[in-house]
């Protein structure tokens, strides 16, 4: 198992809920991105089974963490790592 730490923001983006890792962490900073009903920063780290509720431009989003994904991939993959339980 990766112990390697990843940061919500790079989740975020990996995931393709946010087109760029700015965007994401901007989103973290307007706390468009809450974990447990609290605002999330874009530095904290993500676990699996995490869920977070996540505001983007055309949705509102509430996914759980299935996977830690470190890298932007096809979005046929990246729906592999979150489970949209919106």
């Amino acid at each position: 198992m990766e112990k390697e730490k990843l940061r919500l923001d790079k989740y975020l983006w990996a995931i393709r809920l946010f087109k760029t890792r700015s965007m994401a962490a901007d989103a973290c900073d307007k706390n468009k991105v809450k974990y447990k009903g609290i605002a999330a920063k874009a530095a904290k780290t993500v676990s699996i089974d995490d869920e977070y509720e996540v505001k983007t431009e055309n949705k509102k989003w509430l996914i759980k963490v299935s996977g830690l994904l470190h890298n932007r991939v096809q979005y046929s993959e990246a729906i592999k790592f979150y489970v949209d339980i919106t």
